[in-house]
């Protein structure tokens, strides 16, 4: 039960993360690529920014000062969030300069149509295949990331109707010098 009850967070939390992370990258890339120029140069240096702050620090930081206050999954859920968008955004400023200059956009412009328009009527739909497969993609990392930190108890989701993979596993290693045969 305690195992299931795991995975069940896990996999809740990497859906998410996922889901969060979509929307965040898919308008932030569709900002960037579609104005480009001095627009994408600006929010690409903010995302070079954040993506250089490595996430076990981001993690430590957010368990230590804001776990206290909002709670610590809604503190994990944050440090997923911080960076997990940056390769969506990408992948979604990929898809707009690829799309933003075909025919049917430059007849839908000529015909009037607005920015938001463009970007979300006829461009976003032909980007979103590459966004969700990427979204789907991240599932596992974050449930992989997820082990690691509770495992390594820098995030402790222990408690009396919660677990994590990453805590049960840790609990466990202490079994494994008096009964070796638990690793089979």
């Amino acid at each position: 039960t305690r195992l299931a009850k795991a995975v069940r967070f896990s996999i809740l939390l990497a859906l998410g993360v996922s889901s969060i992370n979509l929307f965040l990258g898919a308008v932030y890339g569709a900002i960037e690529g579609y104005y480009g120029g001095v627009i994408d140069l600006v929010m690409e240096r903010i995302s070079d920014i954040l993506n250089g702050v490595p996430f076990v620090v981001v993690v430590t930081l957010f368990q230590l000062h804001l776990a206290s206050k909002v709670g610590v999954v809604i503190s994990f859920l944050f440090a997923f969030v911080l960076t997990g968008w940056i390769g969506m955004a990408s992948r979604g400023r990929m898809q707009f300069y690829r799309f933003k200059n075909q025919e049917y956009i430059l007849a839908a412009r000529t015909l009037g149509a607005k920015d938001s328009r463009l970007m979300f009527k006829h461009i976003f739909p032909n980007a979103i295949g590459t966004l969700i497969t990427s979204a789907v993609l991240t599932i596992p990392s974050v449930i992989y990331s997820e082990s690691n930190m509770t495992y390594l108890g820098i995030v402790n989701l222990d408690s009396s109707n919660m677990t994590s993979l990453g805590t049960m596993l840790s609990q466990g290693t202490s079994m494994l010098t008096t009964y070796p045969h638990i690793i089979l």
